[in-house]
């Protein structure tokens, strides 16, 4: 009986090490998750005040060329008080418009050409109906508002007129179906 006494200790004595073993990689394991977590959480932080910064710096690019216009706009209000006759003002007000907007083509900014084509929805929003002859019904005929894409990606449609049928054709089309 002592072989089997010595063989349940010596068993057990494993069994004691394998689960000390065990408990040691367990407490490492747990140990590695909380650096983990703390690691993640810094990873996080830093990543949103890098993207905070970004936006700021990403701002700071669009600003620095509206600072050349805000000059130019500065120089065109104390000419109105010298200008002897409109058109000097209006020549001045063509030029920063040309200025402001070759300035908003190169960050990306389109205006939509809408006017004389059909009616597309994803392109425009109707907010006026005109009644006209068949060859102009669904077209795009006046832009009350324009409308800009960034990039290839409208941003705001342009607000148009469109074209319908008289209302005298559309009764007799109806009747006709």
């Amino acid at each position: 009986m002592s072989d089997e006494v010595e063989e349940k200790l010596a068993e057990l004595s494993i069994l004691q090490q394998s689960f000390e073993d065990q408990k040691a990689k367990t407490a490492d394991y747990y140990d590695q998750l909380l650096r983990l977590k703390a690691e993640f959480d810094n990873y996080r932080k830093r990543v949103e005040k890098e993207k905070l910064e970004a936006r700021a710096w990403g701002k700071q690019d669009v600003i620095m060329p509206l600072l050349s216009l805000v000059d130019v706009f500065e120089q065109a209000v104390s000419q109105v008080n010298n200008a002897k006759d409109v058109k000097q003002v209006t020549v001045g007000l063509e030029f920063l418009h040309k200025s402001f907007s070759s300035f908003l083509k190169s960050e990306g900014l389109a205006p939509l050409e809408v006017v004389g084509k059909p009616f597309d929805p994803h392109l425009a929003e109707a907010v006026e109906q005109t009644e006209v002859d068949n060859g102009q019904v669904g077209q795009v005929l006046g832009e009350i508002q324009k409308g800009y894409s960034f990039q290839g990606r409208v941003i705001r449609p342009a607000r148009v007129r469109v074209g319908v049928a008289k209302a005298s054709e559309a009764t007799s089309q109806q009747a006709g179906e």
